[in-house]
């Protein structure tokens, strides 16, 4: 029949708990059930003992009978109802007002030999579960100090005014000796139950506790892991025995292109072609390098490392797999081979271009003396004729090759790409040959665009691109120049540089080869006009791109962003107004 505070919050405000005796509070849903039973116990146990004394006649003790039930009701409701803001002290009152309903009901019905008299147990045991032993002693030593002084006002050993000791008139008394056995075996058995249960209660309360930190631990260390996991750089996939995907990180949904709802439960193989750990030698990791397709479509190259996820016996429990995007790896590796490559090529080069162009010198010298000096016929004119023009593109091809391959420095300036671009479509239109009559020039250029870049190379780069457009319509068509200001990974902005034809077009397995150098699409071409067109765009930090269909046309888009360190380089007139 005890009645506690209905709280879990801690202690009221000026309350420590170094200053709580208490220190085992109760919790919600245990005050809810106590209060309830403690209001059940009194109306059962004493609404028909009050009937039974109203029905001899008993009046007084009768309504004292009637109205004890409704203390605990009312001490229940106080409680729950200021359960937050109660404090120990408001607890303990409650706890001795409990005590104290107790003696009232033994005392009401017969002091020593009320059949009540057992009730005194419950407020103990109540408190003990709920608050500890030191709780329960207290309250136990209470009942204790109220039995004795019952006891001897009942056997007459302590004055008493007649009010007190009406409701013990005509009660029977056990002889003195077994009165206080009695008192002694409750006292005592009041004592012991605080002692076990409390006991209990505080071992239990520990053990909770000690379950709450390792269930909060457990949380934490769920929570650290999932967070290391969804750190790391790379993909992590891990499979269970049967080679099925149990876990798969953020970083791998992002380098694959999946998410992780879809692939969980599908096999291994069947999202990553990597080596089972079966396949390892002694089940050491082991690493590999494959090409994968992402869910968009775009291939990218992959770089894993495959081992063995351990049981706790040391058995294979499944596969832990660790992968990274290599695919601008391997770009920056290639561009610093090709690099090399060019560096020592264009060393050999300078020193071939000399030996080649110097007896070339001669020989086309001789030829034009020849010309002036000799009556030539007809036959053996068009033969020097021949012989000069092979020359002339043997001479073209080598600067060509040397523009290419020998280092070439990038000398940036503001540069109005804008004009460049305009000047270049004038000068192609004033300069079409015979054969090109049917193209026409379209150009899309903002009034003014200005950017740091090299302007001779970049008029290059331009005249190679119109160039190759224009010997990709042989038949007509539409050249078109466009010129742009973009947005660029760096945070800067880029200069976007658009040449679309209306021609022939490339097959998709001839694209990747079209910036190799000698890898010509037309006849008398060098395959050095795109070679170089890369390797400009490259020194200037920027990208080169092709869309092409066969039949319909080609677009080449060329992108150059602002040099490192500064940004925003690129700047339009619309801009600037």
């Amino acid at each position: 029949m005890t009645t506690l505070s209905a709280t879990t919050t801690p202690w009221h405000a000026g309350t420590s708990p170094a200053s709580d005796p208490w220190p085992t509070r109760p919790r919600g849903s245990a005050l809810l059930w106590l209060a309830g039973l403690r209001a059940l116990v009194a109306v059962v146990l004493l609404a028909p003992m009050a009937a039974f004394m109203a029905g001899r006649g008993e009046l007084v003790r009768a309504a004292w009978l009637a109205l004890l039930p409704a203390l605990p009701l009312v001490s229940s409701a106080a409680g729950l109802l200021l359960g937050a803001r109660l404090s120990w002290r408001a607890f303990a009152a409650q706890a001795v007002a409990d005590g104290l309903v107790v003696l009232l009901v033994v005392w009401t019905t017969g002091g020593l030999l009320s059949p009540y008299t057992p009730l005194m147990l419950l407020p103990v045991l109540a408190i003990s579960v709920l608050a500890g032993r030191r709780a329960g002693l207290q309250i136990a030593a209470l009942l204790g100090v109220g039995v004795i002084a019952l006891t001897a006002v009942q056997y007459a050993w302590l004055a008493a005014p007649p009010w007190l000791t009406a409701p013990l008139q005509g009660a029977p008394l056990l002889p003195p000796s077994l009165a206080a056995y009695t008192v002694a075996a409750n006292v005592g058995g009041a004592v012991a139950l605080a002692l076990l249960v409390g006991h209990l209660s505080e071992t239990l309360s520990r053990t909770g506790a000690d379950l709450a930190r390792a269930t909060t631990s457990l949380a934490d260390l769920t929570a650290l892991s999932q967070r290391v996991i969804d750190s790391m750089a790379g993909g992590l996939v891990v499979t269970d025995s049967s080679h099925a995907i149990v876990l798969f990180n953020w970083t791998a949904e992002a380098i694959t292109g999946r998410r992780a709802e879809d692939v969980l439960g599908l096999p291994l193989a069947a999202v990553l072609p990597v080596p089972s750990t079966a396949q390892s030698v002694r089940g050491a990791p082991e690493r590999t390098e494959f090409t994968f397709t992402r869910a968009n479509g775009s291939v990218i190259d992959l770089g894993a490392t495959v081992a063995p996820l351990l049981g706790d016996h040391g058995q294979t429990a499944g596969q832990l797999v660790t992968f990274q995007d290599l695919t601008l790896i391997n770009q920056r590796e290639a561009e610093r081979q090709r690099q090399e490559r060019l560096a020592a090529v264009g060393e050999m080069a300078a020193g071939i271009a000399h030996e080649i162009r110097n007896p070339l010198a001669s020989m086309t010298g001789s030829i034009q003396l020849l010309r002036r000096e000799l009556t030539l016929r007809d036959d053996h004119a068009l033969l020097l004729d021949i012989v000069m023009r092979e020359s002339q593109r043997l001479n073209a091809t080598i600067t060509s090759f040397l523009a290419y391959a020998g280092p070439q420095r990038v000398t940036r300036a503001p540069v109005d790409l804008a004009r460049v671009v305009r000047e270049t479509a004038a000068l192609l239109q004033q300069q079409l040959p015979q054969e090109y009559a049917g193209i026409r020039v379209e150009v899309d250029v903002p009034a003014r665009l200005e950017h740091d870049v090299d302007e001779s190379q970049v008029r290059q780069v331009l005249w190679n691109l119109v160039t190759n457009g224009l010997k990709a319509m042989p038949g007509g068509g539409v050249l078109h120049l466009s010129l742009a200001t973009v947005p660029h990974a760096s945070g800067s902005s880029a200069v976007r540089l658009a040449v679309r034809d209306d021609g022939v077009g490339i097959a998709s397995a001839d694209v990747d080869r079209m910036f190799q150098p000698f890898q010509s699409g037309f006849r008398n071409g060098s395959g050095l006009g795109l070679a170089i067109v890369r390797r400009i765009v490259t020194d200037h930090g920027g990208q080169v791109s092709v869309q092409s269909v066969v039949g319909t046309g080609t677009s080449v888009v060329v992108t150059l962003p602002a040099p490192t360190g500064v940004a925003g380089s690129a700047m339009s007139l619309a801009e600037t107004v």
